[in-house]
This record gives C-alpha cells, sequence and structure tokens, in this order.
C-alpha cells in the first residue's frame, strides 16, 4: 500500500506515461519540507557543564552565575537558534542528565518541530 505522497507521484506518473510524457522532472517530486534531525552536545560542552554543575552543587557558585556560565557554554556550543533556546528553556532538564552522569546527550527535532533531549539513547529518561 502506498503512502499519500507515494500515491499521488505514482498516479501522476501512470497520467504522464498515458500522454506519452513520462520523464520525471524536478516538480514531479514530493519532498518533505524539512527532516528531522538532532544536535549532539560535544563531549568538550559536555565537560564544562559538569564542572558548573559541581560547583553549583558544592556552593560555589550560586544559580545565577550558573545559569550565566550555562548559557555561554550552550552559546559557544549550538549554532542553531532552535536549539539553543530549547536548551536554555530546558536548562533543568539538561542538568539533570548532567548531574546524572549522562555523556551522550543530543537535542532532536522531528518533521513537525518538535523538540527533545535524548540521553544514552532513552528519550524518557
Amino acid at each position: 500500500m502506498l503512502s499519500g505522497w507515494s500515491r499521488k507521484l505514482a498516479e501522476s506518473l501512470t497520467e504522464k506515461k498515458k500522454r506519452g510524457s513520462l520523464m520525471i522532472t524536478k516538480s514531479d517530486w514530493t519532498q518533505p519540507e524539512e527532516s528531522a534531525y538532532f544536535h549532539q552536545i560535544s563531549p568538550d560542552c559536555i565537560s564544562k557543564l559538569t564542572e558548573v554543575v559541581t560547583a553549583l552543587s558544592n556552593g560555589k557558585v550560586d544559580v545565577e552565575d550558573a545559569f550565566r556560565m550555562y548559557e555561554k557554554i550552550l552559546r559557544d556550543e549550538i549554532n542553531d537558534s532552535e536549539f539553543l533556546s530549547f536548551a536554555i528553556e530546558n536548562i533543568n532538564e539538561l542538568s539533570s542528565y548532567i548531574a546524572k552522569g549522562k555523556v551522550n546527550i543530543r537535542i532532536h527535532r522531528n518533521d513537525v518541530d518538535e523538540l527533545w533531549f535524548d540521553a544514552d539513547g532513552n528519550k524518557d529518561l
């Protein structure tokens, strides 16, 4: 069974075949507007964020200073403004992964622009 865009493409090709104009042009291909992708947070960034979490939990910095440090580290790491905004807005969740010792942290975006963290391959931590 064909999906919606596959069916439309097949119908279009069948119609063109009937008319004798089967040449496929770029406009015949229905492409998604944007494919899902992710940003892998680098080990260096995780290390720097870990230092901030440690300093905060040891009372060496206050929450406000820790937030500013986190924001600077993340700005240096993440170029995509949407990923950066998501990381800053969800800093508590990101910090919890760092505090748990997670070192493989990604920010994902799907084809309908939903964003989420994925830490060590488990989206539902």
